[in-house]
């Protein structure tokens, strides 16, 4: 799955009312894991740079407004608990003063969460360099009207021309954008006409809008609740679609470190027993086996129960064989 993230995403994690920083680092691991192709053009970090100053600005001074105080008139300054209210509103205040040193700090030496998981994304997803020619085509469409643009800024005509070029024919894009450069005047939350039409004719593929990364991992990816469980997740997946008997004690190994298997879990690891041929032929291997023992300990409900029968069914026919060539004399 194509996907490009525009710079005001990134941006929107230094704000007050962003989103959380653990719904970008889902997205990371899921490109990790090879279920998203995430497109940054360069003009897309350049962007990020130019106004990370800015936007930790105006973060900033929103913050030096939290400020407590109290006014006490004398009808309740007499009273024993006006001092308490008093010391509460010095410390409110002791820790605003405290959090702003802290938050300068970390700004200084770029150790703010925000920074450490963009670096992370710019990482994972190295920004691809913009040609003479793409600027070109940018300047071309901004001259024209087309979308997408504001009139004093080129930035999003050169990523979308990027796109068009970068993205391969056949291929379907979903962009995640805030700002209302690529979204339908008449359709709230849906592509621009105009870029809707271009994309089908250029690409013969779709186009999908989300205003945030919220809405767009509750569509494709709603079984994730943490950035952590996706590598446990692609571990199961591993296990499901193991094709050889290396890939099995591969993905085996892989979930052997989790102890926080939920039943949705424990339901796919014991279906993938069940039903991959691969994990039949080498049940009886130790880790294999002894993996499929823990499971049988984890069976809490009736649900998990009633799936792992079978599974259950075959461990006790192992059992049996065993115990029946360990009284056959030599």
């Amino acid at each position: 799955m194509n996907v490009f993230i525009d710079t005001n995403i990134l941006l929107d994690l230094y704000h007050l009312s962003g989103p959380d920083l653990d719904e970008l680092r889902k997205v990371i691991k899921l490109a990790e894991n090879k279920k998203l192709n995430v497109l940054l053009p360069a003009q897309v970090e350049d962007e990020f740079w130019r106004n990370r100053e800015r936007v930790i600005f105006e973060a900033l001074n929103l913050f030096a407004k939290t400020k407590a105080s109290a006014t006490l008139p004398n009808l309740i300054r007499a009273n024993p608990k006006s001092s308490e209210l008093r010391q509460a509103v010095e410390r409110v205040n002791e820790l605003v003063k405290e959090l702003r040193q802290v938050a300068d700090d970390e700004i200084t030496n770029h150790k703010l969460k925000a920074d450490e998981v963009i670096d992370s994304l710019f990482k994972q997803c190295s920004p691809h360099p913009i040609n003479t020619a793409i600027i070109d085509k940018a300047k071309a469409r901004k001259e024209l009207g087309n979308p997408p643009g504001k009139a004093n800024s080129l930035g999003d005509a050169v990523n979308w021309e990027w796109l068009l070029q970068g993205v391969p024919n056949g291929e379907n894009l979903v962009i995640i954008s805030s700002d209302a450069d690529f979204e339908s005047e008449l359709l709230q939350g849906k592509p621009k006409e105009f870029l809707l039409r271009e994309w089908g004719r250029a690409k013969k593929g779709d186009l999908e809008l989300f205003k945030g990364l919220p809405d767009f991992l509750k569509k494709y990816f709603p079984e994730i609740k943490l950035s952590d469980e996706i590598d446990k997740s692609m571990a199961i997946e591993k296990l499901e679609n193991s094709f050889s008997f290396g890939a099995t004690h591969s993905a085996i190994s892989s979930l052997q470190k989790y102890d926080d298997l939920k039943e949705a879990d424990l339901l796919r690891i014991i279906n993938a027993y069940t039903s991959n041929r691969q994990i039949h032929w080498i049940l009886t291997d130790e880790d294999v086996l002894s993996f499929a023992k823990k499971l049988m300990l984890l069976l809490k409900t009736e649900k998990l129960k009633e799936a792992a029968k079978p599974l259950r069914e075959m461990l006790g026919q192992f059992e049996t064989q065993k115990a029946e060539e360990s009284e056959i004399p030599f």
